[in-house]
């Protein structure tokens, strides 16, 4: 983020007890045209300060980066297993065993050292210790359980899935929404352009669909009647009346999509969006 300050000379103090009239006249003289300089040069750049979005924070730098990868863990017992992917610049990535949602965390340094991976919402779901060892956290287990690699694993990315697959697929979400939500919600696609798009769009289209359903349905009550999937350039969900708008970013993987918790809280208004 780019940060825009004024700088403004500061003026000593004024040696001996007096000055002349003309003197003091020029200096509000010179002071006046000093501020309409800065109002001046402050009115033009509030426009475009007001057009300019935010980057999001910068990422923490890896700590251990023998684990970069996607590695399997296990809690002891085996009563929790997950994927944890840091192989990503920004994000890490994050699937539970009979979880079909891939959760996007992003790191930020935690007290005593080591690392704390969090939703968009702010909740903890893993702590990486100093030693390298892991900590995960679940609404069963909020005081967190120690984790133990497997091994390494594939990197978690979309399923590319035909584009007859995908259409198919968001006229079973409909059934399945209307029985989740209590009434009736339309899925659809809105392409860029005419035709089929590539598997591994459409593979995100299906994720981004899947995680709007959850949202709807996990949303204590909902307006919404029409989901529309559009293509962009950074993650968006926003609610307009009866339409759910939902943009993806193919190019940014899962972390180009919004989440479910995202869509149920756009929904339930308890943020307004449109950014993750």
């Amino acid at each position: 983020v780019c940060n825009r300050s004024l700088k403004s000379a500061q003026v000593g103090p004024l040696s001996g007890r007096s000055m002349s009239h003309s003197s003091r006249s020029s200096l509000a003289a010179q002071g006046a045209a000093a501020l309409a300089a800065a109002l001046t040069f402050a009115g033009a750049a509030a426009p475009a300060l007001a057009q300019d979005r935010p980057d999001p924070p910068l990422p923490m730098p890896r700590l251990f980066s023998h684990d970069a990868g996607a590695t399997r863990y296990s809690t002891p017992g085996g009563a929790i297993r997950f994927t944890f992917d840091r192989s990503g610049d920004r994000v890490a990535l994050l699937r539970f065993d009979g979880d079909p949602e891939v959760h996007v965390l992003r790191p930020v340094m935690a007290a005593g050292g080591g690392e704390i991976y969090r939703t968009e919402d702010g909740n903890i779901m893993l702590r990486v210790n100093p030693h390298g060892s892991i900590t995960v956290y679940t609404r069963t287990m909020r005081t967190g359980a120690p984790a133990s690699e497997e091994g390494p694993v594939a990197a978690l990315t979309p399923e590319a899935v035909a584009f007859a697959q995908m259409i198919d697929r968001m006229h079973q979400l409909q059934a399945q929404a209307r029985r989740s939500v209590g009434q009736t919600v339309q899925f659809s696609f809105q392409a860029p352009a005419p035709g089929p798009i590539p598997p591994q769009v459409a593979g995100l289209v299906l994720d981004a669909a899947e995680r709007a359903a959850e949202g709807l349905a996990a949303a204590p009550m909902t307006n919404v009647h029409r989901v529309v999937i559009t293509l962009g350039a950074s993650p968006r969900v926003i609610v307009q009346g009866d339409l759910l708008l939902v943009q993806i970013a193919p190019q940014l993987g899962y972390a180009g999509r919004p989440s479910s918790a995202a869509v149920r809280n756009v929904v339930s208004g308890i943020v307004a969006g449109p950014e993750q």
